[in-house]
């Protein structure tokens, strides 16, 4: 028996064994490109901006790196606003 099959059979009695999580959508960067490059390094990969060429923390998997993408769009939102730049 497979891991679907087994996570079938889990479900019809109602339990859960993995909780699958979702691929979270990427945001825009703030020069507004909606283009990004994934790279990978010997840590982990990471996504650059194709327009300004701005790129988040390395993460271990893609998961992670979308995260800490859409963590640094957002800290960079906010400091840019705190500026009045």
């Amino acid at each position: 028996m497979d891991i679907f099959e087994l996570r079938a059979e889990a479900s019809k009695l109602g339990y859960k064994l993995i909780p699958i999580k979702k691929m979270p959508k990427k945001l825009p960067c703030v020069c507004g490109c909606n283009r990004r490059t994934k790279w990978w390094t010997a840590e982990g990969l990471f996504y650059e901006c194709n327009n300004c060429h701005r790129e988040s923390p390395v993460g271990k998997t893609e998961f992670d790196a979308v995260n800490k993408w859409n963590e640094m769009i957002e800290w960079t939102k906010i400091i840019e606003a705190e500026d009045g730049t």
